[in-house]
């Protein structure tokens, strides 16, 4: 890492260097025998050859690369000489706990797998000479990604000082049928929005120190989740979606079990699933990760508060027990210390924000940036998902970024809220009439350009049957529509 960071400083001298390299085949040979030979003695070995010298540090750091080049490989290596000691341990520390690291308080190295072919799968692939620039030498480390022990994270609430969290990550171990770098490979993606009337997510208003309060805290939907899946599994969904706070604990339950229905014959090979629940006396706000058979892999829980302001309390009609409108109101959740990045098989690298966490720039631009994650879903719970809100904006960045696909899932309940809202103010032509429960973006080859974007409705007035899925097709999709609107 040391080497790279000096790559990183030196970033535009390094590609002038790496063409030079390109042109002079003998030098370039050269420094790569010279740094693969001190490999081969050991890092500090290496690290002294390199000192300070701009071209050995890059012969370095493509020696690294090579050496773990084998390791990245899905297929197995062949060789005519058996693979040397430590690059046996290094393959039992990655089949053991999915890093090559022994401590992880120094963070984890991790294997990236098929970078090239995931990249290929996942942007659009640009016409040859589209973007000379494209490719940067620095970029070395293909291969490995190193996931920090802590993050630092923006405040909770205004006023308050930033925080540390716990980074973790999390490699599912089980066989794999669909490899998620084929670019024939469509997922199908469900959307259960669940709550689709007002009062299928209740929510609670109370005063405390002096400020006001919401508890959103959903009723026990069990019967039309547990539908849901069964209609969606038949439908050959692949990855299906519950938003923010959809789901209790009684609802939970018979998502697992319907998931566990179809676990043997059915194409479901995940869920995430949005849950509100008490740990130690207090509400959380978590998504809940769970295989094709309803096990729980893992879990999210939120890391900020979506706070309201006036504007969002009058557009959600929230008002006190004396039927006063209220000024703002918190969110009354115990936010979470830890952030997982969780590595599929079937599916790819996975993270998770939820609401609100999705439009802090920490931690979800450097998880997008830095994390070369290939799905990146927010579960929300908002009055209707849009290309022109805040949630296309930050949705759109976000698959900028880390050119990654982005799914934004919602529930109904707050949009009959906003509808009565629109009709007291007589803006009739506000009112929502197709919800939007879905938007799902697929990154461009270049960051500049606008990604695909396709967005999932049901009729407010008759949702039945309750789910809606899509393809993952996004050469039918338009592109995300330029919007300054950020609400």
């Amino acid at each position: 890492m040391d080497l790279w960071l000096r790559l990183q400083e030196r970033r535009d001298e390094v590609r002038t260097l790496a063409r030079l390299l390109e042109a002079d085949h003998a030098r370039a040979g050269r420094l790569a025998g010279e740094a693969a030979e001190r490999l081969r003695q050991g890092a500090p070995a290496l690290e002294a050859w390199a000192g300070s010298r701009l071209e050995r540090t890059l012969a370095a750091a493509q020696a690294i690369d090579a050496w773990f080049a084998p390791l990245a490989c899905r297929y197995d290596f062949r060789a005519d000489e058996p693979l040397a000691p430590e690059r046996l341990e290094a393959r039992r520390r990655l089949n053991r706990h999915g890093r090559f690291n022994a401590d992880p308080t120094d963070g984890q190295l991790i294997l990236r797998p098929g970078l090239l072919a995931r990249a290929m799968n996942i942007r659009e692939t640009a016409p040859p000479g589209a973007d000379p620039d494209g490719f940067d030498p620095v970029d070395l480390f293909t291969n490995l990604l190193v996931v920090p022990p802590s993050l630092t994270i923006e405040a909770e609430r205004d006023g308050d000082p930033d925080r540390r969290i716990a980074v973790e990550y999390r490699r599912i171990a089980a066989v794999s049928d669909r490899d998620p770098s084929d670019p024939a490979w469509e997922p199908v993606i469900g959307v259960v929005p669940l709550a689709q009337a007002e009062g299928d997510l209740p929510i609670r208003r109370f005063r405390r120190d002096g400020e006001d309060w919401y508890d959103p805290t959903p009723r026990d939907l069990s019967q039309r989740a547990a539908d849901a899946v069964a209609g969606l599994a038949a439908q050959g969904a692949t990855f299906i979606l519950f938003p923010e706070v959809s789901a209790g604990p009684e609802t939970l339950s018979a998502i697992q079990q319907a998931l566990r229905a179809q676990a043997v014959d059915g194409p479901i090979r995940y869920a995430l699933v949005g849950v509100k629940e008490e740990v130690a006396g207090r509400p959380r706000n978590r998504a809940i990760l769970l295989d094709r058979c309803g096990r729980m892999a893992g879990s999210q829980t939120k890391l900020h508060c979506w706070d309201l302001d006036s504007d969002q309390c009058r557009s959600y009609d929230l008002r006190d027990r004396n039927g006063r409108l209220l000024d703002c109101a918190r969110e009354d959740i115990e936010t979470g210390d830890r952030f997982t990045l969780f590595e599929l098989p079937d599916l790819g690298r996975l993270a998770v924000a939820i609401c609100e966490d999705l439009g802090r720039t920490e931690p979800s631009a450097w998880i997008a940036s830095g994390m070369m994650v290939d799905w990146l879903v927010t579960p929300v719970m908002d009055s209707g998902l849009t290309t022109e809100r805040w949630q296309a904006k930050e949705g759109g960045a976000s698959s900028r970024a880390g050119s990654c696909r982005v799914i934004v899932v919602n529930s109904m309940a707050l949009s009959h809220r906003f509808n009565r809202t629109c009709r007291a103010n007589g803006e009739e032509d506000k009112a929502i009439g197709d919800c939007g429960v879905a938007l799902l973006f697929q990154p461009r080859a270049s960051e500049a350009s606008a990604p695909r974007i396709e967005c999932l409705t049901l009729p407010l007035s008759d949702p039945a049957p309750g789910h809606v899925q899509a393809r993952w097709t996004p050469g039918d999709w338009p592109a995300l529509p330029d919007s300054e609107e950020g609400e």
